[in-house]
């Protein structure tokens, strides 16, 4: 009663004061459907090689660190791994208006010599793997190797330094009394307040290529997907278990100290566990502090939203003053089908934000804030300078993606097509100004 006392109060000081006047509007004003635009990356070429031999891929993974990306690994378009050369996109400093083509370069491998072991500081080739950015490295943990079995380096994490262009090594314990099998599938998420690394799902048995007729994407009993969640803290060099999530995940985000799955449903729903990792160690050693929770959302005609599916893109999105979506596009349905769709999931506001403002006013005095809704987006046309450029990426799954443009956009790169193929262009998602949402308080 107290929240929706001050709530009213708060709307009504808003409605008697005429230069607030706006304010009112604003809070009143719906936070979707976002307006996005998506912009296709030009094919570059290295040494003549078009880009279909050099970049086409899947199961990759895709890094940024300020306005560059960072292409590591995966399967090339003959379905044998890619080797461990690093490949770097230039991305445009903002949002690009037509087709880009971005600059790129390739980093061939370097190794270094340990000089306490004599080993050569290289990670050997590898699919299906984790990364992620911290500071001016790229990790890289886990994945298969070329016989298809989860690659075994007792859980240490490669570093890969941007500036020197040279790989390291860190090497990693378990806590006592706890097992951490290789794994491939994976999620990996660095977070840069506290500085630790979030490690959730995968798959620890040897992968099968070849499925029976009968397979279901979204429940393959060959590939049985790990709940565990686990946190690397680098002073220690050591992991440690956190709870697992009440559900195999079909795809992973971590925004706002909030680590967020998307998991199967039934035909008519979908489910989203999240869990919030808090926002600093006191907080998360109190009993109970640590707590999945669950959402289950309608996805009907009357209630749209996406259906679960495999191999998508599940990357945040910032609007400003603390709102944060997910973008959710591509993937593979339970029937096998490749999607196309793209929906954003509005998060909950946390702090002092003007979005958490808004939401306490809205949850208050109107029909709630909007959080764990989803949207499907408004695609606003771009430009295409070029006769054979896309305006969609199309049916695709296996795509790697991350966020750009400062947290505004989205990178994604590959993937493999309704066809089976491997694809090698990369787009850009971007929000669409220019219209309303330029005014829109968030």
């Amino acid at each position: 009663m107290a929240e929706v006392a001050a709530g009213a109060l708060v709307a009504e000081q808003v409605v008697a004061t005429g230069v607030e006047a706006a304010a009112l509007v604003a809070v009143a004003t719906p936070t979707h459907p976002l307006k996005v635009s998506l912009t296709q990356l030009a094919a570059p070429s290295v040494d003549g090689t078009s880009q279909t031999q050099s970049l086409a891929r899947s199961h990759h993974t895709i890094t940024t660190i300020r306005d560059k990306a960072y292409i590591f690994g995966g399967e090339g378009p003959d379905g044998n791994l890619c080797s461990s050369d690093v490949h770097i996109i230039h991305l445009p400093a903002q949002a690009p208006t037509s087709t880009t083509k971005p600059k790129h370069a390739v980093q061939e491998p370097f190794p270094l010599e340990d000089a306490r072991t004599g080993e050569l500081l290289l990670p050997e080739p590898r699919t299906q793997h984790a990364a992620c950015a911290r500071g001016k490295h790229i990790i890289i943990h886990g994945g298969l190797d070329a016989s298809g079995n989860p690659i075994e380096e007792d859980n240490c994490l490669w570093l890969y330094d941007t500036s020197s262009l040279q790989w390291s090594k860190l090497p990693s314990v378990t806590q006592l009394g706890k097992a951490m099998p290789s794994r491939y599938g994976h999620s990996l998420f660095y977070d840069a307040a506290q500085d630790f690394l979030v490690l959730h799902g995968g798959h620890t048995t040897r992968y099968i290529k070849e499925h029976p007729p009968s397979f279901s994407i979204l429940s393959d009993p060959h590939l049985p997907t790990e709940t565990e969640t686990w946190m690397y803290d680098f002073p220690s060099h050591s992991w440690t278990a956190l709870p697992r999530a009440p559900s195999a995940p079909l795809s992973v985000a971590y925004v706002d100290t909030t680590l967020v799955t998307i998991a199967a449903g039934d035909k008519l729903s979908g489910t989203i566990h999240h869990l919030r990792l808090l926002p600093n160690a006191t907080e998360r050693e109190k009993p109970g502090a640590l707590k999945w929770r669950t959402v289950t959302y309608p996805t009907n005609p009357l209630t749209p939203g996406p259906r679960p599916r495999s191999d998508a893109v599940l990357v945040p999105l910032a609007t400003g003053h603390g709102r944060y979506y997910l973008v959710y596009m591509l993937g593979r349905d339970d029937d096998g089908a490749y999607c196309s769709d793209m929906w954003t999931l509005q998060l909950p506001s946390h702090g002092l934000t003007a979005a958490s403002a808004k939401d306490k006013i809205r949850d208050a005095v109107m029909h709630g804030s909007g959080a764990w809704s989803w949207a499907g987006v408004e695609l606003v046309p771009t430009e295409q300078m070029v006769p054979d450029g896309k305006v969609h990426p199309g049916p695709r799954a296996r795509v790697a993606a991350d966020a750009c443009l400062g947290g505004k956009g989205v990178v994604l790169w590959g993937g493999e097509n309704a066809k089976g193929e491997r694809e090698g262009d990369g787009w850009v998602v971007g929000l669409a100004y220019g219209y309303a949402d330029r005014d829109r308080w968030e």
